[in-house]
């Protein structure tokens, strides 16, 4: 989806931010890659592992590290376009597959893969820190 800024009268979500994310969460395969990883107790989940990572970003690059913070997006449709989600999960069902994902060996490798890829894809400076 395209955005176009323009100055407006109009009432501008506090999360429209997330935009930027969720076009460079489209730059990866991150979600793609996710969604291919099958985890214990989860055979067919009904939200996708890829929606639960990307609405869990959403939250922290908010500065809302509580699950429960989710609930405030589950019916606003902003945030699921702004982050390319087909479904925002409850804060149960978030906190849930964290939990699950946190011991799944592929996962920690496939995230730290994919920011290494985004941050080589947008030639992201890497400087030190003095």
């Amino acid at each position: 989806m395209k955005f176009i800024l323009e100055q407006s009268n109009e009432l501008i979500s506090s999360h429209s931010g997330l935009a930027l994310v969720g076009e460079l969460l489209n730059l990866v395969p991150l979600k793609k890659r996710l969604n291919l990883t099958r985890l214990k107790g989860v055979s067919t989940p009904s939200i996708s592992n890829g929606d639960v990572v990307a609405a869990h970003i959403g939250l922290l690059c908010q500065g809302k590290n509580d699950f429960d913070c989710i609930e405030q997006f589950r019916e606003d449709d902003f945030f699921a376009i702004l982050l390319g989600l087909k479904q925002v999960p409850s804060s149960p069902t978030l906190r849930q597959r964290l939990d699950t994902v946190g011991r799944h060996p592929q996962w920690n490798k496939i995230i730290l893969e994919e920011a290494v890829h985004l941050i080589k894809k947008v030639k992201a400076p890497i400087t030190p820190i003095s």
